[in-house]
């Protein structure tokens, strides 16, 4: 079964990164890795929207595909689809929460210079879609039937 509850919540709680992906006004994938934090039943990024392509990708309306995976067997995985919001609301605490999530020293150091720049930013996104999948539950095997791995939010 797709992973749900304590055990999704339990996943999204370990140390990752997160591989974002948008569209550009070409038509043309981006994708870039990022830290990210799954808090408040939503899931917190940080980008800049001036100097980073994927930034500007989210200002001009591309919805994101994300990708959180394991890199141990039996892989798992959870996949989100959505908008995102630029959310200004506590900024600088939801950059601390997300820097500091990678480390406490080394996110202090990164957060110190991420507030100053102009175009840095908080990322808000509650999933339209959210896929999990654990393949050590057999959960490869019922997506090739095709029966739906869609999970809701912990």
């Amino acid at each position: 079964m797709p992973m749900r509850g304590a055990e999704l919540k339990a996943f999204l709680e370990e140390i990752r990164l997160c591989h974002w992906a948008t569209v550009d006004s070409e038509g043309r994938p981006r994708v870039r890795p990022l830290w990210y934090l799954y808090a408040d039943r939503a899931f917190w990024f940080t980008t800049r929207l001036e100097l980073r392509h994927t930034g500007r990708d989210v200002v001009a309306g591309s919805p994101v595909a994300v990708s959180i995976a394991s890199e141990q067997r039996p892989y798992r995985a959870v996949i989100l689809h959505g908008t995102p919001a630029v959310w200004e609301e506590d900024r600088d605490r939801w950059l601390e929460r997300i820097a500091t999530r990678y480390g406490e020293a080394e996110g202090r150091r990164w957060l110190a210079g991420a507030l100053k720049e102009p175009d840095r930013v908080a990322l808000r996104l509650v999933p339209d879609e959210m896929i999990t999948w654990d393949y050590g539950k057999g959960d490869y095997h019922r997506m090739q039937k095709g029966e739906s791995l869609r999970s809701e939010l912990p």
